[in-house]
């Protein structure tokens, strides 16, 4: 049993070795996902859905009270908040359109007393990259009219919305621009930046 934890003990102590001598992560990204003035169960859907891949070691991503109008998403705004905040990125997501509808079937194709679904969406992510000074847009949109049966979740559909967005995205858990590099343990600082927004920094990171 002894030397059963002596080999446990050293297997422990090699790993910890390798992982110190790994080179340093310093070429962290800073995104900022601006709030909109939307309050839809849609809009709140899209920002969480958004913020899920920009995460440490790989992104600093900044939670800020700015709340833009739909309206007021443009170069200038986005240019502004990037300016402010010191980001890389800054990515808004709107929703366009979001109709979800349940009712008696009536005159469709269904049985008259059979329950249907029609929903309507258009979602759009802006995208302001610091780097290249270009500001652009992401979107999904369709249709859907389906027994409530087979369709009885909005979260389904905007599942599926926003998992194309993403895949039109530039911007990826791990920048393909950045190569694969050993890591050290993980060291988390909260610091508030000149814009007031607190963000979490990350000087060892680890690889997840």
């Amino acid at each position: 049993m002894k030397k059963l934890c002596l080999l446990l003990f050293f297997c422990i102590l090699s790993i910890t070795t390798v992982f110190a001598d790994g080179p340093r992560f310093n070429n962290m990204r800073t995104v900022v996902i601006a709030d909109t003035t939307q309050d839809s169960y849609a809009a709140r859907f899209m920002k969480n859905r958004l913020k899920q891949p920009f995460r440490i070691p790989y992104w600093d991503r900044i939670e800020t009270d700015t709340a833009l109008s739909p309206s007021d998403v443009n170069i200038d705004t986005m240019r502004a908040l990037s300016a402010q905040y010191k980001a890389d990125v800054v990515l808004v997501p709107v929703v366009q359109t979001w109709y979800w509808r349940q009712h008696m079937a009536g005159l469709w194709r269904y049985d008259d007393d059979e329950i249907i679904t029609e929903c309507l969406y258009h979602l759009t992510v802006y995208a302001y990259d610091k780097r290249t000074d270009t500001f652009k847009s992401y979107s999904d949109k369709g249709r859907e009219i389906e027994s409530a049966s087979i369709l009885n979740d909005p979260k389904e559909i905007l599942t599926e919305s926003m998992d194309r967005i993403m895949k039109k995205l530039p911007y990826k858990r791990i920048p393909t621009d950045i190569e694969d590099v050993a890591t050290v343990g993980t060291s988390l600082q909260t610091k508030t930046t000149e814009g007031g927004a607190k963000i979490l920094t990350n000087t060892f990171p680890q690889v997840i």
